[in-house]
């Protein structure tokens, strides 16, 4: 999954996630109360006569602080946003863009702040 490989290049970059602690995948637990959360999305059609993919993938960063969840959210979107030409694990990736600004998406029950962007990405495999 590109998530996987999303990830890992998220915290090869020092920003201060964990997996399972305060970063997960596929999911967004109801605690912490401070974390981020990344998902796979799908993607554009795929090239018929390249092997290449074009996934999608969303990221949510959640805290009871505002200006801590806008914060780490901008610290994602710089490490991730025009990165390019770059191997992560078994993956190539040509590109890395933002599909749209990030964005507060509201409180969630516990009143605690959501940010959520999207990205789409040029792929190939390389196992």
């Amino acid at each position: 999954m590109i998530i996987d490989e999303i990830a890992d290049y998220i915290i090869s970059e020092e920003i201060d996630l964990t997996l399972a602690d305060n970063f997960f995948k596929g999911y967004l637990p109801d605690s912490p109360d401070d974390c981020v959360a990344i998902f796979d999305t799908g993607g554009a059609e795929p090239d018929r006569d390249i092997p290449t993919g074009d996934p999608t993938f969303q990221i949510i960063v959640r805290s009871s602080s505002y200006p801590t969840a806008h914060d780490l959210m901008k610290s994602i979107v710089d490490v991730l946003h025009q990165k390019m030409n770059f191997t992560q694990g078994s993956t190539y990736f040509y590109y890395i863009f933002l599909l749209g600004e990030p964005g507060h998406i509201g409180r969630d029950k516990k009143n605690r702040d959501e940010f959520s962007v999207n990205f789409i990405c040029k792929i190939k495999s390389l196992s």
